[in-house]
């Protein structure tokens, strides 16, 4: 099963430009790359942060640029969106019997489970009783198949200074629950604007750095650089039978020199 992931987004008015880049833009490029090289995706999951400043005109806007995305779609939130306006924006959104933006996708073979840790108002990310409550439940229902977790914020500390305390708060309790049951391959999300992968509790983890500007690699200071790198999205491959989960960073903008692999002569200028 091949899955898209994207983050990160951070649509705000139309013609702006953040840290030189217009975001608008970007997703289009972005769009237009998966149309082209992986229409065969079961699923483009975008982990947060879909908008700047959760304004409605901005999720209208993201609602427009996702008709043109030929594979389908799962939103979730993050810190720099609103709830309310994403939900009235994308009506077919799935939402849980409490209003969380939280669903689960079942191939029958495994469960992929989505995750709102939006906390309103704040940066830092939150999971109440409620949401894991539902993910307890889910995972119940699972029938310990294998199962894959996307959220917006890190439930890990990650040496990042100045990212850290802006991680998902209390993050021992959602980590508790999936080492508890056992059957969770990975965890997939973003927030943190690096690639970034590892493990906690058991279970592997990535980041991906998604369409926004990178933050500084600063592992010694709390950093307020930011770099202007390439906008990435992540092309995830899931074999469950093989237990084997393969993520590829995709630097959809950038051009490189091609060469032949057999006589080493240049191809393109």
């Amino acid at each position: 099963m091949k899955i898209i992931q994207v983050t990160d987004v951070h649509l705000g008015q139309q013609g702006e430009r953040r840290f030189g880049a217009d975001l608008h833009q970007r997703l289009d490029q972005c769009i237009a790359h998966i149309n082209a090289h992986h229409a065969d995706a079961a699923l483009c999951v975008f982990t947060g942060d879909l908008t700047e400043t959760g304004a409605p005109r901005s999720y209208a806007d993201l609602r427009a640029a996702l008709t043109t995305l030929s594979v389908p779609y799962r939103l979730l939130p993050g810190n720099h969106d609103r709830r309310t306006n994403l939900i009235a924006a994308f009506p077919d959104v799935p939402v849980d019997e409490n209003g969380f933006v939280q669903s689960v996708h079942d191939t029958g073979n495994e469960v992929l489970l989505f995750l709102d840790c939006l906390a309103e108002g704040r940066i830092e990310g939150e999971l109440c009783e409620r949401r894991l409550a539902w993910l307890e439940a889910r995972l119940e229902q699972s029938g310990g198949r294998p199962a894959y977790v996307f959220l917006h914020h890190p439930p890990v500390a990650l040496g990042l200074p100045q990212l850290d305390p802006l991680a998902l708060q209390q993050p021992e309790r959602l980590l508790d629950l999936l080492r508890g049951h056992g059957n969770v391959r990975h965890i997939f999300f973003g927030h943190v604007h690096r690639d970034i992968a590892g493990t906690v509790a058991g279970i592997p983890f990535s980041a991906q750095r998604g369409l926004h500007a990178r933050f500084e690699l600063a592992l010694e200071r709390s950093s307020e650089i930011v770099e202007q790198a390439p906008p990435s999205y992540a092309v995830i491959l899931i074999d469950s039978a093989n237990a084997c989960v393969v993520v590829h960073g995709c630097d959809f903008i950038e051009q490189w020199p091609i060469y032949s692999a057999e006589t080493g002569e240049r191809i393109t200028a």
